[in-house]
């Protein structure tokens, strides 16, 4: 039994009706030898794997009057059969009808009364495929966790489960306790008080001379950010797309450019974003903003599987440049002053703050927070960033799910708190895919966004021809990407 972190514990205050919190992943099967999976086997495929899986045997223990985050108990109730669903698609079972269903599946909040994940096995894909939508609570881990929570559920051709430890379900205290465990905690939390305002002023005023002796601007949260379109959404319907691009081409443009592989993503969904508005006449005067999870265990950090430890960098998406080029180096330039920044400020700075904010004082600011939404129907006055941009490296093999073949994977975040869509991409197999979710009133079209990212991928491109292949300065990458953890930008 553990407290969740301050941050874990803001995803849980953040799930509301209109706003559910879990992470998807989408797996696209191609059976093997033993043929189609069955829910049974889906079932077994689990079970055998959850010694190996702390996160998913766990539930929320919310402790009385909020005053304190919740406690995560392995659940005395567990029943793998309730996790694991079925669903078959309508015909065709093209990428229509299975995108439709991911999006459905967005739309409803994880049963709090178990462990907070979910699995869903699909049938009826076109060209006798087979799908996998895996569904994760955001406050069960991050995107470091989840790769290694991915990798142990998805594995090598006849790497089968070995018997593991054996684990106990924890006995749940009364509310007498859970009470006496929260203010001994918060009491504990209350002495590094002083401590951490101290560092949050030396960082906020490294912040400030930095800013004031740079030449580029890295956007200030809830300062810089424009009010856009994609803003205004806040409602239960969800909009789930997906793509994949070369990684070959995104490479081919990283090199002549000098930059990295974050900031040609970064690129090109600003190109697509761009162009989005601008058919629909809404195009800020000022570029949107990027909200970028920067992870903070390093490439050698030991795997972890469960919580979340991370910070935010934003940055600017330069959608005010008309140019993809220009657009591309003022990214990569305004990038890497962000990074340096966040590294004054401190990354840890995020999630210690928010283990000052248990539910007694969070839960009634986000229902203030909701119920403004609702009744002026506006996205907040002041929003940290348009959009939420991860990037992950993936495995270079493709996995496997007992004798199938996992032939594409996609992954996408929440959208959230004025953040009206979330796109993720990762590099898995050779391809880089994207796996994007919305508001439906914020992304209304997903189909036009993403050929908009593929003609942004060409025009960059298309600008790389003969250009001659440029340096990478060290401080060009994000600590080895260090978005959500993933190893190379």
């Amino acid at each position: 039994m553990r407290r969740l972190s301050g941050q874990d514990g803001g995803f849980l205050l953040l799930d509301v009706p209109v706003q559910p919190m879990q992470t998807l992943v989408l797996a696209i099967l191609r059976p093997g030898p033993a043929g189609p999976l069955r829910v049974e086997d889906v079932q077994r495929h689990m079970a055998a794997r959850l010694h190996e899986l702390p996160a998913f045997r766990g539930r929320v223990v919310p402790v009385p009057l909020g005053l304190s985050h919740p406690l995560f108990a392995e659940d005395p109730g567990f029943d793998v059969g309730r996790h694991v669903r079925h669903a078959l698609l309508p015909e065709p079972g093209g990428d229509g009808e299975l995108d439709g269903l991911c999006a459905r599946l967005a739309e409803q909040r994880l049963d709090r009364s178990r462990p907070l994940w979910q699995m869903t096995l699909v049938d009826g894909l076109a060209g006798d495929r087979q799908a996998l939508v895996l569904e994760i609570h955001h406050a069960l881990m991050d995107g470091f966790a989840t790769l290694a929570t991915l990798a142990r559920i998805f594995s090598a051709p006849g790497d089968e489960p070995q018997p593991g430890d054996a684990w106990c379900p924890d006995r749940v205290p009364g509310g007498v306790r859970l009470i006496a465990g929260a203010l001994g905690h918060q009491a504990r939390v209350l002495v590094r008080l002083p401590g951490l305002v101290g560092r949050t002023r030396r960082g906020a005023a490294a912040v400030k001379r930095r800013r004031s002796e740079s030449a580029i601007k890295a956007p200030e949260p809830g300062v810089d950010t424009p009010l856009s379109r994609i803003n205004r959404g806040f409602t239960a319907d969800r909009r789930y797309a997906r793509t994949g691009l070369s990684l070959e081409d995104v490479k081919r443009v990283k090199e002549a450019a000098g930059v990295t592989v974050n900031d040609v993503v970064l690129a090109v969904v600003a190109g697509a974003l761009r162009s989005y508005l601008e058919a629909r006449g809404e195009l800020p005067d000022r570029p949107l903003v990027a909200s970028v999870p920067v992870g903070m265990e390093g490439r050698e950090a030991p795997a972890r599987a469960e919580g979340n430890r991370f910070s935010r960098l934003t940055t600017s998406l330069a959608t005010d440049v008309a140019d993809p080029w220009t657009r591309l180096r003022t990214i990569a330039a305004v990038t890497r002053e962000a990074k340096d920044c966040l590294d004054l400020a401190g990354r840890e700075l995020l999630p210690d703050w928010l283990e000052y904010l248990p539910p007694l004082v969070g839960d009634p600011a986000v229902r203030r927070m909701q119920a403004a939404r609702r009744k002026t129907g506006k996205a907040p006055a002041k929003l940290d960033a348009n959009v939420v941009i991860s990037n992950i490296r993936g495995p270079s093999e493709p996995w496997h799910f007992g004798s199938a073949v996992v032939e594409e994977m996609y992954i996408t975040g929440p959208p959230n708190g004025g953040v009206g869509v979330t796109i993720v991409a990762w590099d898995y197999a050779g391809r880089l895919l994207l796996g994007l979710l919305s508001f439906a009133d914020s992304i209304e079209d997903p189909g036009e966004l993403v050929a908009g990212l593929h003609r942004s991928l060409a025009d960059l491109v298309e600008a790389a021809e003969g250009v001659a292949p440029a340096p990478v300065e060290k401080s060009a990458t994000l600590s080895a990407l260090d978005t959500d953890n993933v190893a190379d930008l």
